[in-house]
């Protein structure tokens, strides 16, 4: 370590990569934490990453990804991308293949309201487990550990951490990531448990889910309705459907609002008969779309719209942990991927190599990804409301929906994450400046 073969025959030492210094633990196994993982073991930074679940679940199953996420899988690592490709659906009709997803009258026979295009790309989906499963593989034997669940973090006099285990067993760690998902210890250990922003806020609505073979869908909804993306959008309530696993699958999503959360759990079993009760009223599409729910759940859609920082001293949120979001414009998962492009590309700086700099790089994170993506996750509640016919200064007017679907997406899809990490990279050199010239002169 240190050294680097040049293209002559002689070594001259060089200042090791940030990350190369230390210790780092990512705190959950998702996609978050996974392509964080890969993306610093491809640059020579190890890793370990250890997972509180003891076994996979298809909890969340589908996931929608446009331009900007799939252009920040392929620069963290080629192959998480070709990962992604392996098991990624597109649009099943040729023509709709730059299209995101198609927006429809839910009070209607599936009249368009218009058709939303993310140009070269249009909309890809995965089955999120699969994909999970697949980005374990691409790790180094022993780097992935599951059943370690968090329950506490101790400060070290050096400035790193112990992690402590419900296993009873401990990990040290000069670095820790945590990217534990919306219910996140991480999160309520570095904001502290009081903090009004530790716990996910609920967002007003809740969800069936769904996932039925596409001959099923097709016999349901017909060839166009089953085999590419759309959204119905009704009032108070939206369904979302798409396919995944190479169009072999119909991904189902059928949202209601609802003010308040009585529950205790954020999952509570249901019935046919009160799907049927509570998307009564609704247009034959969205009752198809319905009907397919075989065995459904009420789940409880959460998110964390506000976050006073995402990192104290060496210890950094990402991911859901950071930044959960409601589905509403598809943008959730993808942040993770950012997230991870411009930490890899600040922990493989090679002029950084001390503790202090450690720190740097996670205020230059902070400073760049922070803003963006809680824009996401507030403007994603806006989205819902939007379909959902209650849009603020928009309500059931659909020109007026249709003209604001048409634009909101741009800004997150054209995203230029070259100039990202730059900026990135130019503000962790801002802060490293000022952070030295206060030491100079203290």
């Amino acid at each position: 370590m240190g050294l680097r073969q040049e293209s002559s025959d002689t070594q001259h030492p060089v200042a090791p990569k940030l990350g190369e210094q230390f210790n780092i633990a990512i705190v959950g196994g998702g996609l978050a934490g996974l392509s964080l993982a890969i993306g610093l073991v491809q640059r020579g930074i190890p890793v370990q990453i250890y997972e509180g679940a003891t076994e996979w679940t298809d909890a969340g199953a589908g996931l929608v990804f446009a331009k900007n996420s799939m252009a920040a899988m392929a620069k963290i690592s080629p192959d998480i991308y070709r990962a992604f490709a392996k098991r990624s659906s597109g649009q099943g009709w040729e023509s709709k293949r730059t299209t995101y997803m198609d927006y429809r009258d839910g009070s209607t026979d599936g009249d368009l309201i218009t058709s939303v295009i993310c140009a070269d790309t249009g909309q890809e989906s995965v089955h999120r487990t699969l994909f999970a499963k697949d980005l374990v593989a691409l790790l180094p034997t022993g780097t992935f550990h599951m059943g370690k669940r968090l329950t506490a973090i101790d400060n070290r006099p050096d400035g790193g951490y112990t992690l402590c285990w419900a296993d009873g067993q401990s990990t040290d760690a000069d670095v820790v990531f945590g990217s534990d998902g919306i219910k996140s210890k991480c999160r309520q250990l570095l904001l502290g448990e009081d903090s009004p922003d530790a716990a996910p806020k609920f967002a007003r609505e809740f969800a069936y889910r769904g996932m039925v073979p596409m001959e099923r869908a097709i016999a349901v909804l017909g060839e166009e309705f089953a085999r590419n993306s759309m959204v119905n959008i009704g009032s108070d309530c939206l369904t979302t459907t798409y396919p995944v696993e190479k169009g072999t699958l119909l991904n189902l999503v059928a949202c209601r609002s609802i003010e308040t959360w009585e529950h205790d759990g954020w999952v509570v079993p249901s019935s046919q008969e009160a799907v049927q009760k509570d998307f009564a009223g609704c247009g034959p599409v969205m009752q198809k779309v319905i009907s397919m729910m075989d065995k459904p759940a009420i789940w409880a859609l959460f998110d964390h719209p506000e976050c006073s920082t995402f990192y104290k001293g060496r210890f950094a949120l990402i991911g859901d942990a950071a930044h959960a979001s409601t589905p509403h414009q598809g943008a959730g998962c993808g942040q993770a991927f950012e997230d991870a492009l411009i930490l890899c590309s600040l922990l493989e700086d090679e002029h950084a190599h001390s503790a202090a700099q450690m720190e740097d790089a996670l205020e230059a994170y902070d400073a760049i990804r922070r803003p963006r993506t809680l824009k996401i996750v507030n403007t994603s509640r806006e989205n819902g409301e939007i379909c959902m016919r209650r849009g603020e200064d928009i309500g059931d007017d659909i020109g007026k929906i249709k003209a604001t679907l048409d634009q909101r997406f741009h800004w997150i899809w054209h995203e230029d994450l070259d100039q990202q990490v730059h900026r990135a990279k130019a503000k962790m050199q801002e802060i490293s400046e000022t952070r030295l010239h206060k030491e100079v002169v203290e």
